[in-house]
């Protein structure tokens, strides 16, 4: 939230100012440079740590060596590169990792992760640029032991963290290249060897990453007078076939994040109550933009599902929610346009226990924020940046809660207006 607090005083302070009938090639040469799109890949090193296992009956401590994990990336460069918003997938299947004696199994990874890294000097072709930052991502952990006789596996525990990060970039005609540390303090947790018994888990907290990324200025053709031209000639053609409202629909993926951990699971099976339950997620919506108040009112689907398994004990949840959703434009900071407002929805929530299955259908109540990078409004598409949370969203089982209050990050949603492309194509 803090972000968005400096995002509201920048603009009560500096707003640049931008007729809403006419674009002029001042604001555009402005606005086209205020953000632009990344994508690549990394190699991300975790440096290892210790572990307990039992051996000969005895609890004993065993070190274990670092995981080496390639990822996917996908970002946007804003603020006239001196800021980074960007979002990692990893390809676990691909990492590297030593398993050591007296275990079968063993998984050190961080998960899905999305940060923010700030450049005191500006991103420019061949320069090399500081920055420091901070991370949002999973760390996921589990481990085996020779002598397991659990028919379906081991817990895993599973933690959202928020490494800080430094580092340096350096920027050619066409790639950044960036080399950086992580510091996570969150490194010391308890993790369940047994329905009973406990080890004690520390990891390095340092660990390292160098990543090559493609950077692409989508909007450079606008910054021309013929290009300035052609879209105030746009703007007007769809004010006139009376298309500056429209209806509109978009998807894109989205990351589901548990805020709140489960009573239920805290009281009838302890060796899960620390899985961090987080899943992607198909973000769907339909609905109509309203020009002259800046508002949407739309529909939004979303669904998800998490599994927990080991012990002998397997459950699995999933939720279905269906919501309207109505939201109010803020302000437009050269094409970056923060929005806020309420979405109710209705929720079909599962949770099935060894095959128990329990459901619960409500009305649920939650928040809806996020951005748009919208440089004209006389476009057929745009990319958008949802967020949503449900307050003390669950469902009740034998009297506790299993909690679905899930914080939804969708990082890039691609909208599309319909009826606009016909218009502007004759």
């Amino acid at each position: 939230m803090f972000f968005f607090v400096v995002l509201f005083v920048l603009a009560s302070v500096n707003l640049y100012g931008q007729s809403d009938s006419t674009y002029t090639l001042d604001y555009l040469d402005k606005s086209t440079r205020f953000a632009w799109l990344t994508y690549g890949g990394d190699l991300n090193y975790l440096s290892g740590g210790s572990t307990q296992q039992f051996l000969d009956g005895v609890k004993q401590t065993t070190d274990f060596k670092s995981a080496l994990t390639p990822r996917l990336t996908i970002g946007g460069i804003h603020f006239w590169g001196h800021a980074d918003f960007y979002v990692t997938f990893p390809l676990s299947f691909l990492s590297l990792q030593n398993i050591p004696n007296g275990l079968n199994e063993l998984n050190v990874h961080q998960r899905v992760e999305t940060g923010m890294r700030l450049y005191p000097i500006k991103l420019q072709p061949q320069r090399l640029s500081p920055f420091l930052g901070v991370s949002f991502s999973r760390l996921r952990f589990s481990q085996e032991s020779e002598n397991s006789n659990s028919d379906n596996g081991v817990p895993t525990y599973d933690r959202f963290t928020y490494p800080v990060q430094f580092g340096l970039t350096y920027t050619s005609n066409k790639w950044h290249i960036s080399a950086s540390g992580y510091y996570n303090y969150q490194n010391e947790f308890d993790y369940f060897i047994s329905p009973t018994e406990r080890a004690k888990v520390k990891l390095d907290p340092v660990s390292f990453n160098l990543s090559l990324l493609r950077y692409i200025d989508t909007d450079r053709q606008a910054r021309t007078p013929k290009a300035v031209g052609q879209i105030n000639r746009d703007y007007d053609v769809l004010k006139n076939e009376d298309l500056l409202s429209a209806w509109f629909f978009g998807v894109g993926p989205s990351s589901a994040l548990r805020m709140t951990k489960s009573p239920y699971l805290k009281e009838n099976y302890p060796f899960f109550y620390d899985d961090f339950s987080a899943t992607l997620v198909p973000d769907l919506t339909f609905g109509r933009y309203f020009h002259k108040v800046d508002a949407n009112l739309n529909l939004s689907y979303r669904t998800y599902g998490g599994r927990y398994e080991g012990f002998g004990t397997d459950i699995k949840t999933r939720r279905h929610s269906v919501g309207v959703e109505s939201v109010k434009f803020l302000f437009n900071y050269l094409g970056f346009v923060p929005f806020a407002g309420p979405i109710l929805s209705y929720e079909n929530l599962n949770t099935s226990v060894n095959g128990t299955a329990y459901n619960e259908n409500k009305l649920a109540l939650g928040l809806t924020f996020g951005w748009d990078i919208r440089v004209i409004k006389s476009r057929t598409f745009l990319l958008r940046t949802n967020l949503r949370y449900y307050p003390n969203l669950h469902m009740d089982i034998e009297g506790e809660r299993m909690m679905f209050d899930h914080l939804e990050f969708n990082f890039i949603q691609l909208v599309y207006f319909m009826g606009r492309k016909k218009a502007l194509s004759k």
